[in-house]
């Protein structure tokens, strides 16, 4: 299995790119970009789902 490393820009943890995801695509592109890891990625949505929920 083929992986990258890199770091959270918001917690700062270092995680795990592999082969074949979307990620691991973009991270191949632009080796420079800024990526959040899947926990943080999950609170962002979250966050932005009850914000645009509580907006209606």
């Amino acid at each position: 299995m083929i992986y990258y490393e890199s770091n959270c820009m918001y917690c700062k943890k270092s995680f795990k790119l592999v082969e074949g995801t979307r990620k691991y695509q973009q991270y191949k592109r632009n080796r420079n970009g800024k990526f959040a890891c899947d926990d943080c990625e999950r609170r962002i949505e979250a966050d932005a789902r009850k914000y645009l929920f509580d907006r209606a």
